[in-house]
């Protein structure tokens, strides 16, 4: 007989075996370790960059419960502002970058959720394809500061998870939670209506009349609710669609074509085709379709047409020299290997995209239709907006996935590639982030620094392009500039500018070459 200590010990053990062997227990310790790992970047993190300026600053007047959204503000962004009022209000606005790891380490769970639930994954298979969004350096960029991608993704795979539990389950609780989740992600980025147009298409062609009239009335509601109850600001009404794009068969071809080379180039050991066939013939038929695929995919590329002729290829956040390199003046600093790693990584992209086509064209009847849909819209969508930014990606990045494991499956060999692929993310990432932080952390505490010190406006200093956006000098007469140009470069910085500084950017295991940032001060 047990004694009631010895009763208590076991019903523990049970207890616990029980937590440890639970469906989502893997995906809880993994974004818990995440957290942890991500956590002591994100609390260097004290300055903005790139548009967060815009939402810190709406976050301090909704603090002041002054709710008016900046006019200079595209995203409608409410969503996230009360978050972060919220979470400012407890912590201060200096934690926002706490808050905006907590988003992501949530959006890594969520997918790893759809993944387990939805697409017959087990928990470890579930975790390396849900590293592979979360590594993703697209996505891990976001993770830095408060910008909006992060938080826009989080709501959309929430409103993904439960529009597809109510096709499983058609409970009102499911239903309920997907337009909740979906109204709170359109009041993020107003492209959150691609979902739900997406469904619409996909039932009208299917004839599936319950989720076709769901749709229809989720992007109606959405629809009036936007139209004529949001507050729109002018970025908003003056940034319409240019449909004039489309005119220009060469921009919409490369913007397309160059979209997937990236997504290609960041999902590599997930596209990877296994071909199984034992025939020769169907051997050669498959490998016949990947060249013919190889040639005529690439013979009409233009990315000159986009943004830049190199992969990979699109601005703003993700360029050859590091995250967001534009928003400090003059030209980067490289890191070693940088142009042997990029040219072997666009050909290998190409190549593994050309086969994964022809294996989905003769496995064509396993792509997702309703995922096949969502990426036709959403890619259309991106063709007549304004200007194409490679973060506009990331949204698509967990539907490839959807689409890719239908097709191609996650076998032995693609989770040995994964694993190895994450590590070189993680490294590559690693790189950049730590050079991305360290580089605007000097700029911003710096030019604080320069405003005490000169007693100048913070106008009068040519800091990152957050600074520069925040404290606008529309006569452009700096006194100190902040540039990646040696004097020995530029001319103009020999000869109408002392140099105030240079400083290096280290941190272990760097490959940067010479990585150095400068200050002037201009000559009266």
């Amino acid at each position: 007989m047990f004694l009631p200590e010895q009763l208590k010990m076991k019903s523990k053990k049970e207890l616990l075996s029980k937590i440890v062997n639970g469906r989502y227990f893997t995906g809880i310790a993994v974004s818990l370790f995440l957290f942890l790992l991500l956590l002591p970047l994100s609390l260097k993190i004290d300055f903005m960059q790139n548009d967060d300026w815009v939402y810190y600053g709406m976050v301090e007047n909704f603090m002041k419960l002054d709710f008016r959204l900046d006019p200079l503000s595209a995203p409608t962004f409410y969503t996230q502002g009360i978050l972060g009022t919220l979470f400012a209000g407890i912590f201060g606005l200096q934690s926002l970058p706490i808050l905006t790891l907590i988003i992501s380490v949530l959006c890594f769970f969520v997918f790893y959720i759809i993944l387990l639930r939805h697409f017959n994954l087990g928990r470890f298979e579930s975790v390396l394809v849900s590293l592979l969004l979360f590594f993703n350096p697209l996505f891990i960029y976001s993770v830095w500061g408060f910008m909006t991608e992060n938080y826009f993704l989080l709501f959309m795979l929430l409103s993904i998870l439960f529009y597809l539990e109510s096709v499983n389950v058609p409970s009102r609780k499911n239903l309920f939670l997907y337009v909740v989740f979906i109204f709170l992600a359109l009041n993020i980025r107003q492209v959150a209506l691609v979902l739900p147009l997406s469904g619409f298409v996909y039932s009208l062609f299917k004839r599936n009349v319950r989720p076709l009239l769901l749709n229809l009335g989720v992007l109606v509601g959405l629809g009036v609710y936007y139209v004529f109850i949001f507050p729109l600001t002018a970025e908003m009404s003056e940034k319409s669609l240019q449909f004039h794009h489309l005119q220009s068969s060469p921009y919409v071809y490369s913007l397309i074509y160059g979209s997937f080379i990236l997504a290609t180039a960041l999902l590599l050991p997930l596209l990877l085709p296994i071909f199984k066939e034992k025939k020769k013939l169907k051997w050669a038929l498959f490998l016949g379709l990947a060249v013919v695929a190889y040639i005529l995919l690439n013979r009409y590329f233009q990315p000159s047409k986009v943004s830049w002729g190199e992969f990979p290829y699109f601005e703003n956040t993700l360029e050859r020299k590091g995250f967001y390199p534009r928003g400090v003046l003059g030209t980067k600093y490289y890191f070693k290997y940088m142009f042997d790693l990029y040219r072997h990584w666009d050909s290998a992209a190409k190549i593994v995209l050309s086969l994964f086509v022809a294996y989905a064209v003769l496995k064509i009847k396993k792509i997702n239709g309703l995922w096949a849909v969502f990426t036709i819209i959403y890619m259309g969508v991106m063709t007549v907006t304004e200007t194409y930014y490679d973060r506009y990606l990331l949204i698509l990045i967990p539907v490839l996935i959807f689409i890719i494991l239908g097709v191609n499956g996650f076998g032995k060999v693609n989770k040995f590639l994964s694993v190895s692929f994450l590590a070189f993310l993680i490294f590559y990432n690693y790189q950049f982030s730590m050079d991305f932080i360290l580089v605007n952390k000097y700029i911003w505490n710096k030019s604080e620094e320069l405003v005490v010190k000169y007693d100048k406006e913070p106008r009068r200093v040519q800091g990152t392009n957050a600074w520069k956006l925040k404290y606008l000098n529309e006569r452009r007469n700096y006194v100190f500039d902040f540039t990646y140009d040696s004097s020995e470069i530029n001319k103009s910085y020999r000869d109408l500018y002392t140099t105030e500084e240079g400083k290096k950017i280290e941190f272990p295991g760097s490959l940067w070459v010479k990585p150095y940032i400068y200050l002037y001060q201009k000559i009266d």
